[in-house]
């Protein structure tokens, strides 16, 4: 009959082998909520493109209509100046107009631009609409696969806590209070391999004695982290 300390080391492979697979079921839900974010993401940007090119073209409207009445606020002040009889005025209007023509100039360049932002916007927007495409394509097939293989992981884990009862259940009775008080505090990590005789856990040197009844697959523990021992096959 197998000793404590070999048992106690299969116990700890199949702790560990528990704790990964609950770890990566634990994971999935968090991968479906960074899909679903990552969708929305997606669709964001989109709306947000929308919207700015919405923006775009109102503003490009809106200096249109400034433009042309900036333009026939040019002819008006031609058409007095051509009237006026006074210098005074005449240069007066002479300056109207130039700083009129400057403003429609800088109208015209604004107008230039904005059209150049709604081109360049409208030609992203395709791209935009099939990422949007992807992440749902993604997302999708990610759940079709995540139920299928959350319910593999629910299955191995539920093998693997059954091997473990059975394994738990060789301990000699005289240890197994002490190791179920043990691994209801710290799980896992309770336990601890020895190689060249130092504790794996917290790198101390145990003694000859303790490597020697280790040897003699005894009941041990660290003295320094308080972790049972084991010896690796």
């Amino acid at each position: 009959m197998a000793g404590p300390a070999t048992i106690l080391r299969e116990i700890h492979r199949l702790q560990r082998h528990a704790r990964d697979l609950k770890a990566e079921i634990d994971r999935m839900p968090r991968h479906l909520k960074a899909q679903e974010a990552k969708v929305a993401r997606q669709e964001e940007a989109v709306h947000e493109s929308q919207e700015l090119l919405k923006r775009l073209k109102l503003e490009s409207h809106e200096k249109e209509g400034q433009l042309k009445a900036t333009l026939q606020l040019v002819e008006k002040h031609k058409q007095q100046r051509e009237q006026v009889t006074s210098k005074k005025e005449y240069d007066a209007l002479t300056n109207e107009i130039a700083a009129d023509k400057t403003k429609c100039q800088e109208l015209e360049d604004e107008i230039l631009e904005t059209l150049g932002q709604v081109e360049e916007r409208t030609a992203q927007l395709p791209e935009l609409d099939q990422a949007v495409k992807r992440a749902k394509e993604e997302y999708a097939a990610y759940e079709k696969t995540a139920e299928s293989r959350q319910l593999t992981l629910a299955e191995q884990l539920q093998q693997v806590q059954n091997q473990l009862k059975e394994v738990e259940a060789g301990l000699p009775t005289d240890v197994r209070p002490l190791y179920e008080r043990l691994v209801a505090a710290r799980g896992e990590d309770a336990m601890a391999a020895v190689q060249n005789r130092t504790c794996m856990a917290c790198y101390t040197e145990i003694t000859a004695q303790a490597y020697n009844d280790l040897m003699l697959s005894q009941f041990i523990m660290c003295k320094s982290c308080g972790r049972v021992l084991y010896l690796p096959e």
